[in-house]
């Protein structure tokens, strides 16, 4: 069937969306990404979230298909929900032309949401300027435009606190005074994050933080603590983490499987082992993941050291 036929049926609006239609949309050429543009127009907003939403989840089942064109034309779209879609849609697009639509997102967009999620997608290209995979001059336009929505009275606590985490990895004194400043914070979302982002500057300082963190009555704290002692990676917090492989909640439980897994090591490796008994199918199946990553990160470094 013919691209033409495929938005003839995604135009009528009564008819489920099918799957065969939406993979036609995958990798379209210049001239075919027009022709989607006339059809979108004519789409009403419900069918057009409804699209986007198939699309986004879509490309995450799937890394073959591309809807990339289609994401980056709908972050211009008059609905906020489209829009927040579509940032979503490009989380594994990591194009640099991408920085400065994100950047203007950030400053101008009148929906909290919208600017949350664009924070959120600013992190990533973080994460690339800090390992020197950016230039200097666009380091330093991110970094700039996190630290004033980060400063900024007017902004929401939302938007702040996805700032704030997304901005960690630069790790400048004026980001570990804001992480402070949240930590010591009476809002929990706001903790939260602060602990998020103490996992993303890489700085063994915080660690400290994180194990009492390990010990809060507050299960999201120990969810996010845990996540960031992952990250640090250090094999010191072994001992502290494999206490909530027994917790009381689930998420902690998959958070502490999935920490073990990134660190590794003789202890974490015996822990997990034991959870492949688990009465949980979740936890197993995680222990597994988690055991394969290991073997995976073994291997590697056995490679290494024969070279």
């Amino acid at each position: 069937m013919s691209l033409s036929r495929y938005l003839q049926e995604i135009a009528k609006e009564e008819r489920p969306l099918r799957y065969g239609a939406l993979v036609a949309l995958s990798s379209m050429s210049r001239a075919e990404m027009e022709r989607f543009a006339e059809t979108w127009q004519d789409l009403s907003p419900q069918r057009q979230r409804q699209l986007l939403s198939r699309l986004v989840e879509m490309a995450e089942e799937n890394v073959e298909l591309d809807y990339n064109s289609i994401f980056l034309m709908c972050l211009h779209s008059p609905d906020p929900e489209v829009r927040e879609k579509a940032i979503l849609g490009l989380w594994e697009f990591e194009d640099r032309s991408l920085i400065g639509p994100l950047l203007e997102i950030l400053s101008s967009d009148v929906n909290p949401r919208v600017r949350s999620v664009s924070a959120i997608a600013l992190g990533k290209f973080a994460i690339l300027a800090a390992e020197g995979k950016l230039s200097a001059r666009e380091a330093d336009r991110i970094k700039n435009a996190l630290l004033d929505a980060l400063k900024s009275e007017r902004e929401c606590t939302e938007v702040r606190r996805r700032v704030l985490e997304a901005v960690a990895p630069f790790n400048t004194h004026t980001v570990q005074e804001f992480i402070r400043r949240s930590y010591e914070s009476d809002d929990l979302n706001l903790r939260c994050s602060a602990l998020h982002a103490m996992g993303r500057t890489g700085e063994p300082r915080w660690l400290r933080y994180l194990l009492r963190e390990l010990r809060s009555p507050s299960p999201a704290l120990r969810f996010e603590a845990t996540s960031a002692c992952a990250e640090l990676g250090g094999e010191s917090s072994v001992p502290h983490i494999v206490p909530l492989l027994d917790d009381d909640d689930l998420q902690v439980q998959i958070a502490a499987v999935r920490a073990l897994g990134e660190i590794g090591g003789v202890m974490a490796t015996r822990a997990l082992r034991r959870c492949l008994h688990s009465d949980d199918l979740t936890v197993q199946e995680a222990a597994r993941q988690a055991l394969d990553e290991i073997e995976v990160l073994e291997n590697s470094l056995s490679f290494h050291y024969r070279i």
